[in-house]
């Protein structure tokens, strides 16, 4: 097993999609919601804003992958949704940088996150903060892949 460590200013891999949201693409919203294509784009978006649970579902990914099974039972993560939005149909990425590492108890330190979701022009849709408990005080034991 080789030991990682983990530091401040280390990047986590990114994920990147094409957003869908099935229900944007299924089933029509009222007149009112910012859900649908002609009342957001009479508010100056490109069209309706994709849900933030589905938004909040692709943020986590990456974070599962660098917290492991720990994101599950100690994850936390904060999450604002800024500027035109997402829409279905754009890339984006989702990353994320150690902004901190604080001792929590004997063998486990929270790493803490600078997360954020960007659109293929760089443009954030979405920052915030995330973090879990890691084993070990900054060093993860991953297997040698």
């Amino acid at each position: 097993m080789t030991i990682r460590a983990v530091a401040v200013g280390v990047e986590i891999a990114p994920t990147r999609k094409v957003v869908y949201q099935r229900a944007l693409a299924r089933q029509s919203f009222s007149d009112d919601s910012i859900h649908n294509d002609e009342y957001t784009r009479g508010k100056g978006y490109p069209g309706a804003l994709v849900s933030a649970y589905v938004l909040a579902g692709y943020m986590s990914e990456p974070m599962v992958a660098f917290f492991g099974p720990s994101w599950f039972t100690t994850g936390r993560i904060d999450l604002t949704f800024i500027g035109r939005g997402v829409q279905q149909g754009d890339e984006v990425s989702c990353r994320g940088v150690v902004k901190e590492v604080v001792d929590e108890d004997v063998g486990n330190c929270r790493v803490i996150l600078d997360v954020w979701m960007e659109k293929t022009d760089g443009t954030k849709a979405v920052v915030g903060e995330a973090s879990a408990l890691w084993a070990g005080r900054g060093e993860r034991r991953d297997p040698v892949t």
